[in-house]
């Protein structure tokens, strides 16, 4: 059954006319019955912006710092930062030896 842009009402016509009839009908699977909020543009391209200067700005352990100067919570720092955190926990110690130095071929 195929349906048809003027089955809809004007607020779903005027989504499916920005992504087409068949994503209008993919997203009504997927989220039909709910609330869903689509962000503006500028705000998800600043967001983005945002983020990478926090990535910038984290040196492992200025959670409290950035969260206070960005206006956001320790915790939503932690989410932005994990890939820097992790990458940052598996550097050696500078000076560190590694087992493999030990062993003898």
């Amino acid at each position: 059954m195929e349906l048809r842009i003027e089955e809809l009402s004007e607020e779903q016509q005027r989504i499916a006319e920005a992504i087409g009839v068949e994503a209008y009908l993919t997203l009504a699977k997927r989220f039909g019955g709910t609330s869903l909020y689509i962000a503006k543009a500028e705000e998800i391209l600043q967001r983005k912006s945002r983020d990478e200067r926090i990535r910038n700005e984290f040196n492992g352990n200025n959670h409290s710092q950035l969260a206070t100067k960005y206006g956001l919570t320790e915790v939503w720092i932690r989410t932005i930062v994990y890939d820097k955190t992790e990458r940052i926990k598996r550097k050696p110690i500078e000076g560190q030896l590694k087992l493999t130095d030990f062993l003898y071929f």
